[in-house]
C-alpha cells in the first residue's frame, strides 16, 4: 500500500464518515425524542443537518479515492463512497496491487 495517499485518505475519509453519520442519526434522534413527549419535531433540524451530510459525502468519496489510489486502482473507485460504510468495506477487501513498492516507486 502506498503509505502517503494512505495517510491522505484516513486524513480526510474518517472525518467525512463521522460527518455523514453524525448529520444522519443526530436528526433522527431529535425526531424520536420529540415525538416521544408528543410534540412536534423540529423539521429545521433535518434540513440543517442536510449540508453537514453533503459534506461528508464528499469528503468519504475524497478519501476513498486516495484509498483506491494507495492499493494501486484508479481513483475512479472512490465514488463506491456514493455507497457510505458498504463502498468502505468493498474497498477494503479488493487485494493491494502495490505489495512491495515503495511510494517513490509509486511515483
Amino acid at each position: 500500500m502506498i503509505a502517503r495517499y494512505n495517510r491522505k485518505s484516513l486524513a480526510i475519509g474518517i472525518p467525512g464518515l463521522l460527518l455523514q453519520i453524525a448529520c444522519t442519526a443526530l436528526p433522527a434522534f431529535w425526531v424520536a425524542y420529540a415525538t416521544s413527549h408528543g410534540s412536534e419535531p423540529p423539521h429545521y433540524l433535518v434540513l440543517a443537518s442536510l449540508p453537514g451530510v453533503l459534506i461528508g459525502d464528499v469528503l468519504l468519496i475524497l478519501g476513498l479515492c486516495y484509498y483506491s489510489k494507495a492499493k494501486g486502482y484508479t481513483a475512479l473507485l472512490g465514488l463506491l463512497g456514493l455507497l457510505s460504510c458498504l463502498g468502505l468495506l468493498i474497498l477494503a477487501v479488493l487485494p493491494d496491487k502495490t505489495k512491495g513498492q515503495t511510494d517513490e516507486a509509486a511515483s
